[in-house]
């Protein structure tokens, strides 16, 4: 039976579909990260996902409602995404109290899923982000680490931290990062949003399988690509600058994961279409002007407050135009 989705209509085995598609897509980040600090980012990520998992639970029980929404993974993906934005370092209570927040400020009192107005995970990136800007923004320099300690901290243990791609750009610092470096993520940063190869194979992925929109993510990307032509922020090649700028922050982690979000995201085909565009505008804007250097989380949560508004004005000018277009045939067929 059809489960009504707020703004979209879903069943529950496409629910699920999608949930295990994201899961799948996600898991190879990890890994990523995993070969690279060893298994701190791999306990990031658990414990972040038990913090959503246990949260909703916790919410469906307050709120009477059924716990089998707990093993829909809505909840499991929230806690995931916010992990995989993560510091390598990040001390573990940061992504729980994140996911925590996700799930009970931004998820609960809207009537769970499918019934969010906000991206979840997005507003618990948003908390953070806000809150504990050094903690999430300070990386370990990746040529210089195998395996970072698993005790509750590493501030304090030595480990040689090193500026982020999106704080270098920020900053107007001429990266000394290769192409190649970029293409595979061999540079400090989020433990799940620096791999552009592995993001772009599985954004190929989830658009072949239909769990994300070409009409939000191709008009997102190349906004973004765009911006980045229209405003360099090196004086290097403007080809290596647009990849730069593409690899730097959550910019590519946000088209693959934060803004393909079937509950908040616009359900006619134009009104996608200007979501991706202004979600393009702002993720940029904000990750060149903001007061933290990825931005990308406060981005999707204005794009999420005008989605109800650029859906509405879409269809109306999608019934407005198929009305005419019939008119016009009608008085060609009369004539």
């Amino acid at each position: 039976m059809s489960k009504m989705l707020a703004p979209h209509i879903r069943t529950e085995a496409r629910t699920g579909r999608m949930t295990m598609d994201v899961l799948l897509a996600a898991i190879p980040l990890g890994l990523f990260s995993f070969v690279n600090y060893g298994m701190r980012p791999v306990f990031i990520l658990l414990l972040s996902v038990l913090a959503a998992v246990v949260t909703e639970a916790f919410c469906c029980m307050v709120g009477r409602r059924r716990l089998r929404t707990v093993l829909d993974g809505s909840a499991a993906i929230t806690g995931l995404l916010i992990g995989l934005v993560m510091s390598p370092m990040v001390d573990y209570w940061v992504p729980m109290l994140g996911s925590a927040f996700a799930i009970i400020v931004a998820k609960a009192p809207f009537g769970g899923t499918g019934r969010n107005v906000f991206n979840p995970a997005a507003a618990g990136i948003a908390i953070l982000t806000y809150c504990f800007p050094l903690r999430m923004f300070t990386y370990p320099a990746i040529s210089n680490v195998s395996n970072l300690p698993i005790g509750m901290t590493v501030a304090d243990q030595g480990v040689i931290t090193e500026l982020s791609l999106a704080a270098q750009l920020q900053a107007g610092a001429t990266p000394s990062i290769t192409r190649l470096q970029l293409l595979l993520g061999d540079f400090a940063g989020p433990i799940g949003s620096t791999a552009a190869l592995i993001l772009l194979a599985f954004l190929g992925y989830l658009l072949v399988r239909r769990t994300v929109s070409a009409w939000v993510v191709l008009p997102y990307l190349c906004t973004c690509a765009l911006m980045a032509w229209l405003f360099p922020m090196t004086n290097l090649n403007p080809s290596y600058d647009i990849m730069a700028q593409l690899c730097a922050g959550y910019v590519l982690f946000t088209g693959v994961f934060l803004l393909n979000d079937p509950v908040t995201a616009p359900r006619f085909w134009l009104g996608r279409l200007f979501y991706g565009i202004l979600a393009g505008i702002l993720v940029m804007t904000l990750q060149r002007i903001g007061r933290v250097e990825a931005g990308s989380c406060f981005a999707i949560l204005l794009v999420n407050a005008f989605s109800p508004i650029v859906d509405r004005w879409s269809w109306h000018f999608c019934h407005w135009l198929t009305r005419k277009r019939r008119i016009r045939r009608e008085v060609k067929a009369h004539e």
